[in-house]
């Protein structure tokens, strides 16, 4: 072909009544479309009766096309609308890659209505840059249904990006069914790199802007986590409010945001109203990675939510921090004990289950007989947990292990936090695990 082809049309043809083309609602379309290069979409003819692929040479000399300008998709089945889908589909992949850059239009105005149907998802199925424009001819119509000659008009078809935008909606429900909000965020930044009507660009971009908050917080970027839900504090200042408190807890035990040095590392914890809303925090966590079959890492994460339950408890209750234990608030009967633990440095740090053991016998303690009482649970958990890839050995957890003997975790920390609100000792905000596909409510 000697002329560059910067335009292609896919063009339903149909079968004009008294086999005229020229008065043909295609012949207008060809008209005012002016495309370098047509495809004509046809019916075969059948045994009894003409299929639109007779009328297909009339149309291309009344367009002034040459032969190379041209070619004809004939459908066996015109009625058939899968079979009529799939070949569509390929035609635009063919076209893609013979005329790379190309405009590509499709005209559904005839054909059956299989075909019509089909030339429009086909369409909105091919991804690529440019997009498939929709095009249609209108005009009034006669007793046949069929366009009147000489009141055609091209009528652009609006809001196909609004629709081409929706279709990904799917796919950003599954990822959120698996709390993965990464790839939510993804598949709708995705939806919106086209031009789309300001009210559905701007309803997927609140969508987006939530999944990467979910997103910053499923990752303990707290600042970027808060930033995103400031943007729509009146609907989300309950989870502000949590974010708030996480916030706080993380910023005293970080190693990096230390507070003055005449103040105890973990003193900011005090101003808190409900430092131990982490721990819960934390096994919301674990369960999504359960939810992503993740079993390992759910596994981990309720180890350090019942670690950090005793820490919480530990510091506020007895000013003792396991990062370095002050021995003079140890009972003497432990003193001894607890020493052996110094490594040459002065510093004495405890593990999960030491901690837990001293903090059954420290006087007043409001969890004591439940600490003493579930410790053989414990126990029994962290075997599991010990032995896991990643804690201290090789053995995988799998869906089986968790439900069995993971769960049981979660099950004994949430016990745990239940006894502190049974007795006062904890004031607990509100708190809930991540939405899903909810998150998407509205947007169809």
């Amino acid at each position: 072909m000697s002329q560059p082809v910067r335009r292609v049309l896919v063009l339903n043809v149909g079968k004009p009544m008294d086999g005229n083309v020229a008065d043909r609602p295609e012949a207008f379309a060809l008209r005012e479309a002016r495309p370098d290069y047509v495809v004509f979409v046809c019916s075969q003819p059948g045994d009894t009766q003409t299929g639109s692929l007779d009328f297909v040479d009339q149309y291309a000399t009344l367009a002034g096309l040459a032969p190379e300008q041209y070619e004809v998709l004939a459908l066996p089945d015109p009625d058939d609308l899968v079979r009529c889908y799939e070949a569509l589909v390929a035609r635009f992949a063919d076209l893609r890659q013979r005329f790379p850059g190309a405009e590509l239009l499709a005209d559904y105005t005839a054909g059956t209505k299989s075909m019509s149907a089909a030339l429009v998802l086909a369409a909105l199925d091919s991804e690529g840059s440019p997009e498939v424009q929709l095009r249609l001819v209108r005009g009034a119509r006669g007793r046949q249904a069929t366009v009147i000659p000489g009141t055609e008009s091209f009528a652009p078809v609006s809001g196909v990006h609004d629709v081409r935008a929706r279709r990904f909606l799917g796919l950003a429900r599954s990822a959120l069914e698996r709390y993965d909000y990464a790839e939510a965020a993804a598949t709708l930044d995705e939806a919106m790199r086209r031009e789309l009507s300001p009210t559905l660009r701007s309803q997927l971009e609140r969508a987006r802007n939530l999944c990467r908050a979910f997103d910053a917080w499923d990752r303990y970027e707290l600042p970027a986590a808060i930033r995103l839900f400031e943007l729509y504090r009146r609907d989300w200042h309950r989870q502000l409010a949590v974010l708030e408190q996480l916030q706080g807890v993380v910023a005293a035990f970080s190693l990096v945001e230390q507070p003055p040095t005449d103040q105890p590392r973990l003193a900011a914890l005090d101003r808190l109203r409900d430092p131990y809303l982490a721990v819960e925090d934390v096994l919301y966590n674990a369960e999504r990675r359960a939810a992503q079959a993740r079993y390992d890492d759910a596994m981990a994460r309720v180890y350090r939510a019942l670690e950090l339950l005793v820490q919480l408890r530990l510091w506020l209750g007895h000013r003792i921090d396991t990062a370095d234990v002050d021995l003079a608030r140890v009972p003497e009967e432990r003193r001894a004990q607890l020493a052996a633990r110094d490594r040459g440095n002065g510093v004495v740090r405890l593990a999960l289950v030491q901690a837990w053991d001293l903090l059954a016998d420290l006087p007043a303690e409001p969890l004591a007989d439940w600490l003493r009482a579930e410790r053989g649970r414990l126990l029994d958990w962290t075997k599991h947990r010990n032995a896991s890839l990643l804690a201290h050995g090789f053995s995988p957890v799998t869906a089986a292990i968790w439900q069995q003997h993971g769960q049981a975790g979660l099950a004994l920390c949430r016990a745990g936090l239940a006894e502190l609100a049974a007795r006062q000792v904890r004031r607990p905000l509100q708190h809930g695990q991540f939405p899903r596909s909810e998150l998407l409510n509205g947007l169809g």
